[in-house]
């Protein structure tokens, strides 16, 4: 259970602790931080510096495109289950909102994808097994403005 109000679990105040964590240029054990960085669950004892940075370049994305509300991660290895998740809706347990739109990429050594949930019945997209579909932020964005109205507004 997370002991912070709930919203501290919010995109803009998990990037102000991580950033304050990349500062210090060193990594970290997970078990001490999760709470702070909204980490559910990990398969490395260490968070690294470059997994940080990871964090910090989804979140700043996730706050452009909107994506303000809960945001949550857990920390894979090369063939474990991996991912960071930002809502468009704040968390009101301290888990993930079961209404509003939802940003994924994954977050494994292996592959970096995007996907999103526009909480229109229909899932994440892209559909399927097309993982390497979106690959940047650049593609993840084209892809959404295909979407008319599927944007969230900016916070």
């Amino acid at each position: 259970m997370k002991s912070r109000p709930y919203e501290d679990y919010n995109a803009q105040p998990v990037l102000d602790r991580l950033e304050k964590m990349i500062q210090r240029g060193c990594s970290v054990p997970i078990n001490l931080v999760c709470d702070d960085l909204s980490i559910f669950d990990w398969w490395k004892d260490r968070l690294t510096v470059a997994q940080m940075k990871q964090m910090r370049t989804f979140l700043k994305e996730a706050i452009k495109l909107g994506y303000t509300g809960y945001v949550c991660f857990k920390v894979g290895a090369s063939g474990c289950a991996n991912g960071m998740w930002a809502s468009t809706v704040p968390t009101t347990t301290g888990h993930s909102p079961r209404e509003g739109k939802t940003l994924y990429r994954s977050f494994s050594p292996d592959y970096t994808y995007w996907s999103v949930d526009l909480d229109n019945g229909e899932g994440y997209l892209p559909k399927g097994d097309n993982y390497d579909y979106l690959k940047t932020a650049k593609q993840l964005e084209a892809f959404l403005a295909d979407f008319v109205g599927s944007l969230p507004a900016a916070a």
